[in-house]
């Protein structure tokens, strides 16, 4: 008996996912039949064209256009030979203008001789499951706290990128007075909805231990005991860097555990790389944690970051590592480069041989403005 139907294109055709096929230069070579129902575009207007001809028009979930080369996950695959490792959420265009939320996984596609010769994306339409996911996006938010007056002297921004739709990287920011100024910069291992959850504990310990300040280590050793009871038996942990900035006595003053570090740009040009060791919190419930200070003071800049800048490995699997990370910032004229965090993420991006980012990215910066001269 002859199996004639078995052949590929019958076989892409029975399944609910969109598939589609590109050569090396993004033409479109075959568009199955639920492409054609999830977009609206029927194979024999897109065949032969380029993805990103107005047809997709893929954005990310901040709405940013995704249809350049290194931001593109269908090029990235082709180009880093890597097929995405997790799902990858995108917004495409349906052919009558409204957005539909997609999960998508995309990988290159190899001739017999191993050699790259076009990729391949296969996509689920997500809209019925993202209304949920984009009302837990919003809590989320919401529960970030950045409080400062808009007189204060010091200047604070943020850049946070989650993985997906929700994330498991937390920041707080909160003014004690006029001159002491707190901060917590927290990521839970892993990402997605169970390490967001444990993000929404975390705002409510920062609020309930907040008169522990100025003393870092009395607050870090808190929450570590705290975190400790909620996250130890499901194996969760979370790295953290907590630090006050006082403008009286020009200083910053930073504990935590296991976080990747921090960078003190100061005004004369010097830039001092600061490690931040121990037990990440909610590992160990009595933890030694032990706090460090440095001079801060006018002009100078505290630049803080989680994990996912500097694990991202290029295609000798190195990491970028902190080392690799002050390159890139310095390269970008930092911080007198126009939309500076955007730079930041898009060459960490650049460096990384995989699809996309594989963690929460969350980039805190504290700025102290030179008092303008008398």
């Amino acid at each position: 008996m002859k199996h004639n139907f078995l052949n590929a294109q019958n076989i892409l055709n029975s399944i609910a996912d969109g598939v589609y096929v590109t050569d090396i230069d993004r033409q479109i070579i075959y568009w199955n039949q639920a492409a054609e129902v999830i977009t609206g575009w029927r194979g024999r207007d897109v065949l032969g064209r380029s993805c990103r001809d107005g047809i997709l028009c893929h954005a990310d979930k901040h709405a940013r256009n995704l249809c350049g080369k290194d931001t593109c996950p269908l090029y990235r695959a082709i180009t880093t030979g890597q097929a995405a490792q997790t799902p990858i959420v995108v917004y495409a265009r349906h052919r009558h203008g409204q957005r539909i939320p997609m999960q998508v996984n995309v990988a290159p596609i190899r001739d017999g001789n191993g050699d790259i010769v076009g990729g391949v994306e296969v996509f689920r339409d997500l809209s019925d499951s993202m209304e949920d996911q984009d009302r837990a996006k919003k809590i989320q938010h919401q529960r970030l706290k950045f409080q400062m007056a808009p007189d204060a002297d010091l200047r604070a921004s943020v850049h946070y990128i989650p993985h997906d739709i929700i994330g498991g990287d937390y920041y707080a920011v909160d003014q004690l007075s006029e001159h002491l100024y707190a901060f917590l910069l927290a990521d839970v291992m892993g990402h997605g909805t169970s390490a967001a959850l444990y993000t929404m504990y975390l705002r409510t310990l920062f609020d309930d231990n907040r008169h522990l300040f100025p003393d870092v280590t009395a607050f870090i050793d808190q929450l570590n005991q705290q975190l400790h009871g909620l996250m130890h038996k499901s194996f969760s942990f979370a790295a953290a860097a907590c630090g006050v900035i006082d403008t009286r006595q020009q200083r910053v003053t930073l504990t935590g555990g296991a976080h990747p570090g921090a960078f003190i740009f100061y005004r004369d040009g010097l830039v001092k790389q600061v490690q931040i060791p121990g037990f990440a919190l909610g590992m160990v419930k009595q933890a030694d944690y032990s706090a460090q200070t440095f001079p801060f003071g006018p002009g100078d800049i505290l630049f803080l970051y989680t994990d996912g800048a500097i694990e991202n490995c290029d295609r000798q699997g190195q990491a970028l590592g902190e080392d690799g990370l002050q390159t890139i910032v310095q390269q970008i004229g930092y911080p007198r480069c126009h939309a500076r965090h955007q730079a930041i993420e898009t060459k960490i991006i650049e460096h990384a041989a995989s699809v996309g980012l594989k963690d929460d990215l969350t980039l805190l910066e504290f700025y102290w403005p030179t008092p303008p001269a008398k």
